[in-house]
């Protein structure tokens, strides 16, 4: 005995897809671009012998940082980057 599917080959159940966690992986950008720019910045500031280069190259990982989300957001892939 087999029920009848209403609408053909369509499953019984529904999939739903697991909730994003791009708010956490925006944050993860931003600060590993703080974090590597401020790196740069203080080793050029020890290099050069100057105090300036750290603070300016802070707000520059985080803004790198932040491009680096969207086009994470906006060009990533679909199947959770699974290879077949």
């Amino acid at each position: 005995m087999t029920s009848k599917k209403p609408y053909g080959n369509e499953p019984e159940h529904v999939v739903v897809p697991p909730k994003s966690h791009g708010e956490k992986l925006d944050y993860t950008y931003i600060i590993g671009g703080i974090l590597l720019w401020g790196l740069i910045g203080w080793g050029l500031d020890n290099l050069l012998d100057t105090g300036w280069i750290l603070f300016a190259a802070l707000p520059v990982g985080a803004v790198c940082g932040y491009f680096l989300a969207r086009h994470h957001q906006r060009h990533g892939r679909l199947d959770g980057g699974k290879q077949q």
